[in-house]
């Protein structure tokens, strides 16, 4: 069984703007001392790649959206307590202010973390032509190559977005793993499915804990939000999602 845990922005400051799954970076390193001392041991990302049946209780660690608090705040953390993790980076945003930078990406894939794909532009794939798709991710897939001297081959579709035809292309392109927003624990390994728990900064410690130790009792929120994404039209449910929870409409 793995547990994938699906962050974003992490600050090293009190911000009251913050949105829905924005961190505070002590929250953060608590979670990494609770893994530590867990009974759950770290898998890597290259030996999940390889992996054809699920691991007994391991973990891997997730960041989306390339900003730039992934450099700043995120990998001294990482390296302080000896983690990996898989940055998925939306390749138009970099060097604009707030995000990573090009060099820092490289730096950060030098530093021994995996650099993934969160297409080009972050748009919503699922709402794209077939060609359109494809430029996406060929585009991001170029510049992650060349920053990184690797192909990459992780993959997050923007806001969890994903169908058949999405899955179909990003696999073709080269892509081994693709990390969904489906709440869950891999308890069967899908690679092209991977399921994951996105941390919230609502999260408490208590819930932290019981999600290293397998209980499924978050996965009835997962089951609601899915619902009223599929009841209500797409606009009126962002809408709805950043009344009530605060969250930016790109998520």
């Amino acid at each position: 069984m793995i547990l994938v845990l699906a962050y974003h922005k992490v600050l090293s400051g009190a911000d009251p703007e913050s949105d829905f799954y924005t961190l505070q970076a002590g929250k953060l390193e608590r979670h990494l001392q609770l893994l530590a001392q867990s009974s759950l041991h770290a898998l890597s990302p290259e030996k999940l790649v390889g992996l054809e049946l699920p691991c007994q209780g391991a973990y891997l660690l997730t960041f989306d959206d390339g900003t730039a608090d992934h450099y700043d705040v995120v990998l001294p953390l990482l390296v302080r307590y000896g983690c990996r993790a898989v940055f998925f980076v939306p390749t138009s945003k970099l060097d604009r202010p707030g995000y990573l930078t090009s060099k820092r990406v490289t730096e950060i894939a030098q530093a021994g973390q995996t650099i993934g794909l969160h297409s080009h532009e972050h748009r919503r794939l699922d709402w794209l032509g077939e060609e359109d798709i494809r430029v996406q991710m060929q585009l991001s897939r170029q510049i992650i190559g060349d920053l990184t001297g690797e192909q990459p081959v992780f993959f997050a579709s923007p806001g969890g977005y994903i169908d058949q035809r999405v899955r179909d292309i990003v696999l073709e392109s080269g892509v081994r793993v693709i990390r969904t927003t489906r709440w869950g624990y891999n308890r069967h390994l899908d690679l092209a499915a991977l399921q994951c728990i996105q941390v919230n900064r609502h999260s408490t410690e208590a819930e932290f804990r019981r999600l290293l130790g397998f209980r499924r009792r978050s996965a009835m929120l997962y089951a609601a939000k899915q619902i009223t994404k599929k009841i209500v039209p797409a606009r009126t449910y962002l809408a709805l999602r950043r009344k009530v929870f605060g969250q930016s409409a790109d998520k």
